[in-house]
């Protein structure tokens, strides 16, 4: 079989091309394709051949990419596969622009839908008309199993159709039909990404197209990766939906270090010079640390990197920052989540305490690495006074180079969602709301405590005025992400615009602490609702 490959971008660019506030550069948002060309690998090796489409590397013209790949190939199937199953993008795709194409120049071609929305929404596409199939979860040996049905004579196809984890497909009395059962993946059989698939242009729109003004931003050298060295987590936290993604039965899993050291010595060996670990859970103790820095040792690799999903707090000692360090870590990205010791252990689950996370603050300063805070703040019973104490801990660190304040998002399958649900706060078009603005910007659910308007404020505001009081941040953050401060400027005025946007009635304090002050925080609050984008 001929099988296409073809990865959604990460953001809908017409969306931020309609918001003339927005720098240009956010509408360019790319990292690594690791799962689809792992899932490129394995199809490769049962003997299928493999094209595959990024249509996040196209800054435009992404229609005539699909159309040429669709020509000069002539596929057997069309799949559309995420870069990384749980890295959120701003909506779910169900592929419906892509597979029109597809029927319109390959009509004869299966289409196959994988990601966030077969998972969130299993058999909608197909119930919908959307696609063909769609496999929710982990597809890595699914969907090479829904290609080997799909050669089999049809006498056949029903009964092999039944045996896959995970898929959705017609029937033929054109009634959906659905498999219960969760793809498990072990992933130690895993083989590299097929890097190779990637062609001389390929590689250098991904050296081009970078996340500027992230925190993912390889700053050390536009010729990076994202590597996977795990699948999963042992944790729940409350807003999470990574376990839903995964499968909830599927427990938190390791590549082998020689996996690993294959990965990373195969991206060297490709001209890669900077790499960022892209893993849901880096490592669950010291010692997974402590093993994967000692056998880079070993083997002399030194090269920059970092964690880029945020590196899990309480393995982290003194001992393992400085291994780290020394293997070439540049950047701390540490999802502190709160400064409230209740919130952080009772209402979102995390293991670190927050006397922990000062002790980290100080060890990662000690070792000179770029120190990047991360929050979520708006969480069910969470407090005004809670809130203040996350705000303190950011403003009592003038170590950390950045800090981010995103706000409790409902996704699917998460347990904030499920107890929202059960206390009756989200309305019937809440998961239509989740696809309709960029996640984690503004609150979609009314909490008892405080109100969406707070809530922007420390999104904006207040994420302003700690981030950026003074000219050396600015230039140290500036450098960090490869933008310059022009374009700085243009992103504060842009958070402050999305604020006014959402909030064009509001005529309060510019900061949260002043509005808990002013007095003024009080039932009008809540009467505030956010302005949602049609």
């Amino acid at each position: 079989m001929r099988v296409l490959l073809i990865t959604p971008p990460l953001v809908r660019q017409e969306a931020y091309q309609s918001d003339d506030s927005r720098p240009d550069f956010e509408a360019l948002r790319l990292i690594s394709p690791a799962e689809p060309l792992t899932v490129a690998a394995i199809l490769e090796a049962a003997g299928h051949a493999v094209r595959f489409v990024d249509l996040g590397s196209y800054a435009s013209e992404r229609d005539a990419a699909v159309s040429r790949a669709l020509a000069d190939f002539a596929p057997d199937a069309v799949a559309l596969v995420q870069s990384i199953l749980t890295f959120a993008t701003s909506h779910d795709w169900d592929g419906k622009e892509v597979f029109e194409q597809v029927r319109a120049l390959r009509p004869t071609a299966a289409t196959i839908l994988t990601g966030g929305h077969a998972t969130n929404y299993p058999s909608k596409a197909v119930g919908d008309g959307v696609c063909d199939y769609a496999i929710k979860g982990e597809v890595d040996f699914a969907l090479p199993q829904l290609i080997d049905a799909l050669a089999t004579p049809a006498m056949l196809l029903t009964e092999a159709l039944a045996q896959i984890p995970g898929l959705s497909w017609r029937q033929v009395d054109g009634q959906t039909a659905s498999s219960e059962a969760y793809p498990s993946v072990d992933i130690t059989r895993l083989p590299p990404p097929a890097y190779h698939l990637l062609s001389d242009d390929d590689r250098s729109r991904y050296s081009q197209l970078l996340e500027k003004g992230k925190i993912r931003y390889p700053e050390k050298s536009p010729r990076y990766r994202d590597i996977m060295t795990s699948r999963g987590c042992i944790l729940r936290c409350s807003f999470c939906s990574v376990a839903y993604l995964r499968g909830e039965k599927q427990r938190y899993r390791r590549k082998t270090i020689d996996q690993v050291l294959t990965e990373i010595e195969q991206a060297l060996d490709d001209g890669i010079e900077e790499i960022h670990f892209f893993d849901d859970l880096f490592a669950e103790s010291e010692a997974e640390i402590l093993a994967l820095t000692d056998a880079l040792a070993r083997r002399n690799l030194r090269f920059p990197w970092f964690v880029a999903q945020g590196m899990p707090l309480w393995p982290l000692t003194r001992d393992a920052l400085a291994a780290m360090r020394e293997t070439g870590m540049y950047r701390l990205i540490c999802p502190f989540e709160s400064g409230s010791e209740r919130v952080l252990k009772r209402v979102i689950g995390k293991l670190a305490d927050v006397g922990h996370n000062r002790r980290i603050v100080d060890w990662a300063s000690a070792f000179g690495l770029e120190i990047i805070g991360m929050y979520v703040i708006g969480m069910p019973g969470e407090t005004r006074g809670e809130l203040l104490e996350t705000l303190a801990f950011a403003e009592a660190h003038p170590a950390i180079d950045y800090h981010v304040f995103s706000i409790a998002t409902p996704m699917m399958g998460t347990r904030l969602t499920r107890k929202l649900n059960e206390q009756h706060k989200l309305d019937a078009q809440w998961a239509e709301q989740v696809n309709r603005v960029v996640k984690r910007t503004v609150a979609l659910f009314e909490n008892d405590e405080t109100s969406p308007v707070e809530l922007g404020l420390i999104r904006s505001h207040d994420w302003d005025r700690i981030n950026f009081a003074s000219a050396e941040r600015r230039q140290r953050y500036a450098a960090m992400v490869g933008i310059t401060l022009d374009e700085l400027a243009q992103m504060r005025q842009h958070s402050l615009a999305t604020f006014a946007g959402f909030f064009p009635d509001y005529r309060g304090p510019r900061s949260f602490a002043e509005l808990c002050r002013s007095g003024t925080a009080s039932a009008a609050l809540h009467q505030l609702a956010p302005q949602l984008p049609a």
